[in-house]
C-alpha cells in the first residue's frame, strides 16, 4: 500500500515538473520573440496623426466617392443588427496565423460566445475618422466604431492534435478579467489563471482573446476600410453567390496594387495585398476572413497572412452561466 502511494506522488511529482519545464520553455520562447519585436519596433514610439479632413488633394479625391462605400455601409449596418438582434451563439472556428514571420498551424476550436450590454454603449454609432500613421509608415485608423458589448468566451481546441481538450473560458470584467485554462492529459493539473495579454497567453497567438467573435471582426473590417478609403489606392469587387462552409456567401475582395500610398510627402505602408471578406447572405455576418502579403517575386502567388473561418454558426442559442463556469461538469476543468 505504501509503496502504491509512493508511485502515485512520484508520478505526481513528475507531472508537475514536466508542466513547470513546459511553462519556463514557452516564458523563454515568449521572451525572445517579445525581444526580437522591440528591436523591430524600436522606431515606431512617434505617431502622427493625419485628421479626416486632410486637405492632401489625392484623400479628397477618395473621400468624397470610393469603391468601398457600399462596403463599409454593407459592414456597418451588419453590426447595428449583430448587436441588436444576436445575444450569443455557437461556432467551430479555424485560424492560421503569422506569428514572428511564419506561418502557424491551423488552430480548429469550438467556441461558445455570449454577449452582454456595455454601460451607456450605443450600437454601432461611429466616432469621427482619423489615420494614426507611425514612423514605420503603418496606418492605423482611429475611433471607427464604439467599443464593443462585453464578452464571455468557451473555446475548446479541437487541432493541432498537441493542443486537443484544452479549455479557455474567458468572462470580461469578471474574476479580475483573467481567463481560466487547463491543459490535457497528464498536464491537466491545475486550473491556471492568466491575464489575456500576458506573454503565456499569447505564445502561439496573433491576438488577444479579448478579439475574437464576430462584433469585433466587423469594428476590424470597418476601421480597415475607413482607412483605406481616406488613404486610397486600393480595388473592390464583390462577388455574389459564393459557397463558404456550405453557407451561401457574397465575396468582397480589396487589393492594394502598391504596396505603399503617398500621403503629405510621406509614404505610408498597407497592412496587406488583398483581403477576402465573405458575407453570410442569410445571416447578414462574416463567417471568412482571410487576408494576403504581397508576392516576394513578380507574377508569385500572395502568402497568407491570416484567415478566420465560422464554421456551423447558431445564434441565439441560449447560452447561460453554466456554459462559462469552470465547474460544468461537461468540462474536463481539475477540480
Amino acid at each position: 500500500m505504501a509503496r502504491q502511494r509512493y508511485r502515485v506522488w512520484l508520478a505526481r511529482l513528475i507531472a508537475v515538473m514536466a508542466v513547470a519545464g513546459l511553462l519556463m520553455l514557452a516564458a523563454r520562447t515568449v521572451w525572445k520573440e517579445w525581444l526580437t519585436a522591440e528591436g523591430r519596433g524600436s522606431k515606431s514610439a512617434t505617431h502622427v496623426t493625419i485628421p479626416s479632413d486632410a486637405t492632401n488633394s489625392a484623400a479628397q479625391g477618395t473621400v468624397a466617392s470610393h469603391a468601398l462605400d457600399p462596403v463599409l455601409k454593407l459592414a456597418r449596418d451588419a453590426l447595428v443588427q449583430h448587436r441588436q438582434r444576436d445575444r450569443d451563439y455557437r461556432a467551430i472556428v479555424t485560424k492560421q496565423e503569422r506569428i514572428s514571420g511564419k506561418l502557424a498551424a491551423v488552430n480548429r476550436m469550438e467556441l461558445k460566445l455570449r454577449n452582454r450590454p456595455r454601460e451607456a454603449h450605443a450600437a454601432g454609432t461611429a466616432g469621427p475618422a482619423g489615420i494614426t500613421v507611425s514612423d514605420a509608415g503603418t496606418a492605423v485608423n482611429t475611433n471607427a466604431v464604439n467599443p464593443s458589448r462585453l464578452m464571455e468566451v468557451y473555446l475548446k481546441f479541437v487541432e493541432p492534435k498537441s493542443l486537443q481538450g484544452r479549455e479557455v473560458i474567458w468572462r470580461e470584467g469578471v474574476n479580475d478579467n483573467v481567463m481560466v485554462v487547463h491543459e490535457t492529459g497528464f498536464l491537466n493539473l491545475a486550473r491556471i489563471p492568466l491575464a489575456p495579454k500576458s506573454p503565456l497567453a499569447m505564445a502561439g497567438n496573433r491576438y488577444p482573446i479579448s478579439d475574437i467573435g464576430l462584433e469585433k471582426l466587423l469594428e476590424k473590417l470597418i476601421e480597415k476600410g475607413e482607412r483605406d478609403r481616406l488613404l486610397g489606392g486600393c480595388e473592390v469587387e464583390i462577388i455574389d453567390h459564393v459557397e463558404v462552409a456550405g453557407r451561401d456567401c457574397q465575396r468582397i475582395v480589396v487589393t492594394h496594387p502598391e504596396p505603399q500610398v503617398e500621403w503629405e510627402g510621406r509614404s505610408i505602408s498597407h497592412e496587406f495585398f488583398r483581403a477576402i471578406i465573405d458575407i453570410d447572405v442569410e445571416k447578414n455576418l462574416p463567417i471568412h476572413y482571410a487576408s494576403y502579403l504581397w508576392p516576394s517575386k513578380p507574377g508569385g502567388a500572395p502568402s497568407l497572412d491570416e484567415e478566420y473561418t465560422y464554421e456551423d454558426l447558431q445564434l441565439n442559442c441560449e447560452l447561460s452561466d453554466i456554459d462559462f463556469d469552470p465547474d460544468n461538469e461537461n468540462y474536463e476543468y481539475p477540480k
